[in-house]
């Protein structure tokens, strides 16, 4: 089972990598020629069109990566049924959205968000990007049943993203109107979606033409299953998001752009556990399903030794370049006064790194009450703590509130494991990682010199070097097991 989560995972980590490193220039780049202030209005109705996202998804991206699998072994008519299915639910909340949408941004831009000027027009545009995302997961979610990461990656980040990039460069040589970027973003998702389903409607499974077939029901178990991710999926949205719509309605745009930037940089070693859960989410419904704890447990450890050794070097390198890193979205060094910001939001994506793929074992392992109780909880005390602390710390306490919520909710997730799976993400060497590298993290946030270009290659060089010296019989062990024929 290691050899496949890490063979899928690295057409995953590659192209979230190749994603990440476009995308990232791109937003430099775009950043520097709107200004923070658009960049934040942008921000804040892709938190609104997020939210729409989930509200219409029903769970239904749930429902395809824990059943289709099992299904397609046994009916593959069954299958086809339930996801022609899903196209009605979707086709349908789609477009009620956007007629709703259509009539109701003037109320939201003038009742709601009072400190955004002119807000009712992007707001619409960028809503277009909801039945669009409500598509795309479902056909991601197909993929991701059958294992198949490699075509995602191919038609949704290898050509997709170099043509968003090349389109927004010369794009905005002429322009800083922020609705040219919303453009493009739907112009080439639309593109990505069509090659999507083109291509699994090919190679995978018939999905375009499907006959209905009146006898079919969605079972009762699947319908309850749906319900409570999509509760679940709702609550963790406002627990995750909340943060970004209250600031996004208290205060100015360019807080808001201010703190997309500190997540955004923050945030690139986050493909790493994103994609392990990409991959790991059907494998523990498997092995649990099978009874395989004790080969889920082997199978959780290696899998969050691996990220770990892989994500510190980078943290570090983050830490160590923060202020070098701000300067490239604001050459007016207006940013840099928001490095210690960054150190904070950075300890909350350490936090999340460390245990792995806890969250996908609470929610494929017949343990979602758990995640969901998480969840309640959390989003009532980030929106009473939120209002409390921007009122007073605007920006700081938001990003003080986000790292302690981050460690406070995996915190709880490995105790639930713990207690009722008996299993944890850790190891000696996990162990021995974490203690390596502290020195090298308050070293980072005590540097304070001017740094060459060459600095910014061999340091990174030196901190995976070390690693892998010092890790060397644990990476043999490793890169062994995925060669060897299952």
């Amino acid at each position: 089972m290691i050899k496949l989560i890490v063979r899928q995972a690295n057409w995953g980590i590659l192209g979230s990598v190749f994603g990440f490193s476009i995308g990232f220039f791109v937003k430099i780049y775009l950043i520097d020629i709107v200004g923070i202030e658009q960049w934040g209005r942008y921000v804040s109705a892709q938190t609104f069109a997020g939210a729409m996202s989930t509200l219409l998804s029903f769970g239904i991206p749930w429902i395809i990566i824990k059943y289709i699998p099992s299904i397609l072994d046994n009916d593959i008519n069954k299958a086809q049924q339930l996801i022609r299915k899903i196209f009605r639910v979707s086709a349908f909340a789609s477009c009620l959205f956007l007629v709703l949408t259509y009539f109701l941004s003037p109320f939201l831009d003038v009742y709601v968000y009072k400190e955004i000027d002119n807000f009712s027009l992007i707001l619409l545009v960028v809503s277009i990007n909801v039945p669009i995302g409500i598509f795309m997961g479902v056909i991601t979610s197909l993929y991701r049943s059958v294992f198949r990461i490699k075509e995602i990656m191919l038609y949704g980040t290898f050509i997709i993203v170099p043509l968003r990039a090349v389109i927004t460069y010369f794009t905005f040589m002429y322009t800083d109107n922020i609705l040219y970027f919303v453009g493009i973003e739907i112009f080439t998702s639309f593109v990505s979606l069509g090659m999507l389903y083109y291509m699994f409607n090919k190679d995978s499974l018939s999905i375009f033409t499907i006959s209905k077939d009146n006898s079919f029901k969605v079972d009762s178990e699947i319908k309850k299953y749906g319900r409570k991710m999509y509760i679940n999926s709702l609550v963790s949205f406002i627990a995750g998001q909340s943060l970004s719509f209250i600031l996004s309605i208290m205060l100015p745009s360019s807080y808001i752009g201010v703190y997309s930037i500190l997540l955004t940089v923050s945030g690139v070693a986050l493909f790493l556990i994103n994609n392990l859960n990409t991959i790991f989410a059907p494998a523990i419904s498997k092995l649990y399903g099978e009874g395989k704890i004790d080969e889920l447990s082997a199978l959780f450890k290696k899998t969050t030794f691996i990220i770990n050794l892989i994500a510190f070097p980078f943290f570090i390198s983050i830490i160590i370049f923060s202020k070098d890193i701000l300067l490239l979205f604001d050459d007016t060094a207006k940013l840099v006064v928001y490095y210690p910001y960054l150190y904070i939001v950075v300890f909350a994506r350490v936090f999340r790194i460390m245990v792995g793929a806890a969250g996908s074992v609470l929610v494929m392992a017949n343990l979602e009450k758990y995640e969901l109780n998480l969840q309640y909880l959390k989003a009532v005390l980030i929106n009473v703590l939120a209002i409390i602390l921007i009122l007073e710390y605007e920006l700081l306490g938001v990003c003080v509130l986000f790292t302690i919520s981050t460690f406070i909710e995996e915190a709880y997730r490995l105790i639930v494991i713990h207690n009722k799976l008996k299993i944890n993400p850790f190891s000696k060497s996990f162990f021995l990682l974490i203690l390596l590298s502290i020195p090298f993290i308050f070293a980072g946030m005590n540097i304070n010199i001017s740094f060459k270009l060459y600095h910014f290659i061999v340091i990174p060089i030196l901190l995976y070097s070390f690693y892998a010296l010092i890790f060397f019989k644990e990476i043999k062990l490793i890169y062994f097991q995925i060669l060897k024929k299952e």
